[in-house]
């Protein structure tokens, strides 16, 4: 039960390792000599440290799981009105329910004005609005490993969710990657034209498309 509750936490750290190494990759593409000065703390200037891999930066986010579980501004603003459900609910869930889950969440999904809202120090760890929307997606995710039927009423919300502009890059791509999943599983392919380019990319990093 552990390991269930834990894995949307893995994979919103994943989305922001990619981000942050794919963000990392393009500065140091365009400006190597400059970016690797900046960042240097600690180095002599005629060594410079190497930009940290991909591995290296999932790695790091995963070590900060139980920091990110047990913080308060997460606990007190997001989990009071969080509704849990139980594997035995889940089960016997219906469609009409799960499309109530599903209107919910996309009212819960926060946007770039929420993030904006938050007080400097929260934003330098990932903002617990967008950890709260990862552990949402992980549960329409979980119920979707057990009903496939109700893929269909997914599709319509992941995409909807993949393409709303004011939503924060790794919400988006979260649900990008989960649209994508599907139509891959039932032989389909996403319009890559649809989605921002950035966005693509990102998703590639974690399946094909």
């Amino acid at each position: 039960m552990k390991l269930r509750g834990l894995r949307p936490y893995l994979f919103i750290f994943l989305i922001t390792g990619l981000l942050v190494a794919a963000n990392l990759y393009r500065k140091s593409q365009n400006s190597p000599t400059s970016n690797d000065i900046k960042s240097q703390k600690t180095s002599e200037i005629e060594a410079p440290s190497k930009p940290k891999s991909l591995k290296e930066v999932i790695g790091q986010n995963l070590k900060k799981q139980e920091d990110f579980v047990e913080r308060k501004d997460f606990d007190d603003s997001v989990l009071a009105q969080e509704r849990f459900y139980t594997e035995a609910e889940i089960n016997e869930m219906t469609e009409e329910k799960f499309s109530e889950i599903l209107n919910e969440t996309e009212k819960k999904l926060p946007k770039i004005s929420d993030i904006k809202k938050l007080p400097p120090g929260a934003l330098h760890r990932t903002p617990a609005p967008v950890m709260q929307a990862g552990k949402d997606l992980g549960l329409i995710k979980e119920i979707l490993n057990v009903h496939e039927s109700f893929e269909k009423l997914a599709l319509p919300f992941y995409d909807s969710c993949a393409k709303s502009s004011d939503r924060p890059t790794p919400v988006r791509a979260l649900c990008l990657t989960n649209f994508a999943q599907i139509k891959k599983k039932n032989g389909g392919k996403i319009n890559s034209k649809d989605y921002p380019k950035e966005l693509i990319e990102l998703t590639r990093m974690i399946t094909d498309i």
